[in-house]
């Protein structure tokens, strides 16, 4: 059952480097004056509207993220979960073959 701790280790850490791109994604947004959203009349309101749908993306994408990461960290646990049932199996099995002989 190595191999299935091993993924169990790999998606668990795959999960965490999610978790934690979704983190320190809301750090990503620009800023409004990247947009142009200090300028003048028009041009201001739409770099204004173009800086608030950046940022919420970025907040969507980030609860995304952690999401998905925290979806990885289960499949992690259940794989673990699986590798011990078999690891069980295995037992029971060759604790049965060994009485019959």
């Amino acid at each position: 059952m190595k191999g299935m701790h091993d993924l169990a280790g790999r998606l668990a850490a795959a999960g965490d480097r999610l978790a934690d791109a979704g983190a320190t994604l809301g750090g990503r947004d620009p800023g409004a004056r990247a947009f142009g959203a200090s300028g003048p009349g028009r041009l201001g309101e739409l770099g204004r509207d173009l800086h608030a749908l950046c940022a919420e993306a970025l907040a969507a994408r980030a609860r995304e993220a952690a999401a998905h990461g925290a979806r990885l960290a289960d499949v992690a646990a259940t794989v673990r979960a699986a590798a011990a049932a078999y690891a069980a199996a295995d037992e029971a099995a060759q604790a049965r073959h060994d009485r019959t002989r």
